[in-house]
Order: C-alpha cells, then structure tokens, then sequence
C-alpha cells in the first residue's frame, strides 16, 4: 500500500514534492496543504475542538492516520497530563520525541495511541510527534475517560 501511496501523492503534487502547495486529495475530498491538514476534534457531549496534523513531523505515521480517518474510540485519561485515544493503527517511531507542550499531539507507537498533551510533560519512551490544537483545548480538559471521542478531517 505504500507504494501505491506515494505514486497516487506522487500524482497529486504533479511530480513535485513541494510540500506547501494546495492540491485536492481526492480521497478525503478536501483543498488542504500537502503538509498540514485540519482535523475536528469531537467529544461527544461535550463540544468540538479544531486541530492540525502535519506530515513533515512523522510522514508514514501522518498518512496512516488520514488514511483511517474518522476515528472512534474512548477517551482514556493518563493522569492530569494527557488523554488517548486508541487507534489500532501500526507504525514505527519517527522523528521521536519525549518533551511535549500543552496543546501538542503525538502517536504513541507502543499501542498505537493518539495523545493529547493537556500539560507541558515528558514521556518515558519516545513519540512521534504529529499536530497540535489550535482551539477548544478547554473541552479537553473536562473529557473524563470512557467518553466517545472521534477525530475526522475538517
């Protein structure tokens, strides 16, 4: 599937690689950069938050993740830190990081988590950096875990 991945991107872009060009992905039916891609948040009961992923951080995990968009699953609170969300996806550490800043999201390869950092923290093993928040953080912030969350492209 990767390779045909990359000819159908390949094919988009026109035989370019330039990542800031906006071109409509056919398959998610959206005009967004090739990089950075909107995504809504959704708390079921509790509101909707705007976010953005970007493919320059962690490419195979990015694509794997619009790939299987919209994502359903619970809400699973790591302390007063983070909450995740468990994505059955399967990828490898990319460009890993262990420091994260409030509003940061990351793939946690070890169960295929998406995290959602909603305080300046630091990991015991490496993420893969993927987005970040750019509003409604404080929705997040009242989701208690076992709520119904999906992410799905804007």
């Amino acid at each position: 599937m990767g390779a045909y991945f990359s000819l159908c991107f390949r094919n988009i872009l026109g035989g370019h690689s330039k990542l800031k060009t906006a071109k409509k992905i056919p398959w998610l039916g959206l005009e967004q950069s090739t990089s950075k891609i909107d995504i809504k948040i959704t708390v079921h009961g509790k509101g909707e938050v705007s976010a953005e992923i970007f493919r320059h951080l962690a490419p195979t995990t990015v694509n794997a993740i619009i790939m299987k968009m919209p994502i359903h699953g619970r809400v699973s609170r790591i302390g007063e830190s983070n909450i995740c969300i468990i994505t059955q996806i399967s990828t490898g550490v990319e460009k890993g990081r262990t420091s994260f800043a409030r509003g940061d999201l990351a793939f946690l390869t070890l169960n295929g988590s998406i995290c959602i950092f909603l305080k300046e923290a630091k990991s015991a093993r490496p993420m893969n950096p993927i987005g970040r928040v750019t509003s409604g953080l404080d929705i997040l912030d009242k989701a208690g875990s076992g709520d119904t969350i999906t992410l799905a492209p804007v």
